[in-house]
């Protein structure tokens, strides 16, 4: 009888290959499993083809989500990758390598020169200036005739006087803009982004009037704009005024600035719904005309020599703020105002927060009794919330506590139903503030009490604390006290 032969696998152990044994005439005979490195070979080979076999329109796709370096590399897999990198629509470009820079260079001119005539999407350049001005520009241009829509550029180190080039303040189809660059911005007679909706200025200073006044009213369309450490030197007075702007940031540092006296800055939007100020007050700042503003931020910091110029102008921005709706004061704020309104005498002046709901104080340990936050309580008839992120605390003069709100805030009596106070040491001082607020509050429903990290390791004080807040008298028959 003839024999068949019959194969037996043999399973293998994890990470070894699987052997196959052969039964013949001749007994047995071991041939090996095809390895595993050439079944994955073999994968790697149909993920290729069928990427190959994408349309062009998705491989560009994908090129745009690399580095612009390693999308140029992809060249050299095969023929039809070859000029695909030619139309990406994002180019990064960053070049703040000293011994690099010749690389740099001619890596940026030969992109540029080798790219086809498609849109550019996003254009980045990060890099020193130096004697290379006219080759900078250029490289914009390129971006500008090429329709770019975002254009961010970090410029540094200026060796000669450095102008962008003109058809970038004309440009139709660019929406974002971001402009880095520690120098004077010439500006030309023509301004007019007609699609601009993003504009961020780091570092820029402004020294004539009337450009400058151009600049901002040639934003028909602007939405969110951020000033970052930029100077106005030589200038009064600047005004902002876009229909469309929906948000502001403004950051300062005196270190920065070259101008003593400062700027007055009015801000006019009909559509501004957020305001962010941090800094020193170098400048001025008025908001006006802002009907719909919703948030507003203020961190505030000051050297004691310029104080009384720097309370002044918090108050000032401050006024702009009567319609606000969620207020926050940071960092000095509050002291700064309280020096205002006792030193510089502006008491009387405070504005009236008809719409205030959320007021959150974020400074170390504020005072109850601070001059000015019970004027700010009295002049909020509709506050809701009120939060101290930092801590809460009395002066030293403990007789006169029960006078502090007298007379009552409205909102005391009709509004205010959450008071949350992080970061409790469970201080006496403490203690007693938290005493007046749940005493005066009548329609409180909550109160949120949240240990500081060292308090928080002293579990059996923390059990002391929790026993006497519980036994404070609350004006609120409703009232919640949450303590973690």
């Amino acid at each position: 009888m003839k024999r068949h032969s019959t194969d037996v696998v043999l399973v293998p152990a994890s990470g070894t290959n699987g052997i196959v044994l052969t039964m013949d005439e001749s007994g047995l005979t071991q041939q090996p499993k095809k390895p595993k490195l050439n079944e994955e070979r073999d994968a790697v080979g149909r993920n290729i083809k069928c990427l190959h076999n994408l349309p062009e329109e998705i491989l560009r796709y994908i090129l745009s989500l690399l580095p612009t370096k390693d999308a140029i590399r992809t060249s050299v897999l095969c023929k039809r990758w070859e000029y695909l990198w030619t139309s990406i629509p994002n180019l990064n470009f960053s070049g703040l390598e000293p011994d690099k820079r010749k690389q740099f260079m001619n890596f940026v001119e030969r992109v540029l020169l080798l790219r086809d005539s498609s849109d550019i999407k996003t254009f980045t350049l990060s890099c020193d200036v130096l004697r290379d001005a006219s080759h900078v520009s250029a490289w914009i241009s390129a971006a500008v005739r090429r329709n770019v829509q975002q254009l961010c550029i970090y410029l540094y180190n200026f060796r000669k006087p450095f102008s962008l080039p003109h058809s970038l303040f004309t440009c139709m189809t660019l929406t974002e803009l971001e402009l880095a660059m520690p120098c004077i911005l010439k500006l030309p007679p023509t301004i007019c982004f007609t699609n601009l909706k993003t504009l961020n200025f780091s570092y820029v200073t402004f020294t004539k009037e009337h450009s400058t006044e151009k600049l901002f009213s040639g934003l028909p369309v602007l939405e969110e704009l951020e000033l970052q450490n930029c100077n106005w030197v030589n200038l009064k007075v600047v005004s902002i005024s876009a229909p469309k702007l929906l948000s502001i940031r403004i950051v300062e540092d005196w270190e920065n600035q070259n101008d003593e006296n400062g700027c007055q800055v009015m801000i006019s939007g009909v559509s501004l719904n957020y305001f962010r100020y941090c800094g020193e007050f170098c400048n001025e700042y008025h908001v006006h005309n802002s009907p719909s503003l919703v948030e507003a931020s203020v961190l505030a910091s000051w050297y004691n020599e310029r104080k009384r110029q720097i309370a002044h102008r918090m108050y000032m921005l401050l006024t702009g703020f009567s319609g606000v709706k969620e207020l926050t004061l940071v960092f000095c704020a509050v002291e700064l105002l309280t020096y205002a309104v006792e030193v510089v005498e502006l008491l009387p002046h405070m504005p009236i927060f008809n719409n205030l709901e959320y007021l959150a104080l974020e400074e170390w340990s504020v005072n109850l009794d601070s001059v000015a936050l019970l004027k700010i309580l009295q002049n909020s008839p509709r506050l809701k919330t009120m939060e101290f992120s930092e801590g809460i605390s009395l002066s030293s003069d403990y007789e006169r506590n029960d006078r502090i709100l007298d007379p009552v805030p409205p909102c005391f009596l009709s509004q205010l139903n959450c008071i949350k106070v992080y970061d409790y040491e469970g201080d006496e001082e403490e203690l007693s503030a938290v005493k007046i607020l749940l005493k005066n509050a009548v329609v409180l429903e909550e109160l949120v009490i949240s240990c500081s990290h060292h308090f928080a390791k002293d579990l059996e004080k923390q059990k002391k604390v929790h026993e006497q807040l519980l036994k404070l008298p609350r004006g609120s028959k409703h009232c919640e006290l949450v303590f973690y």
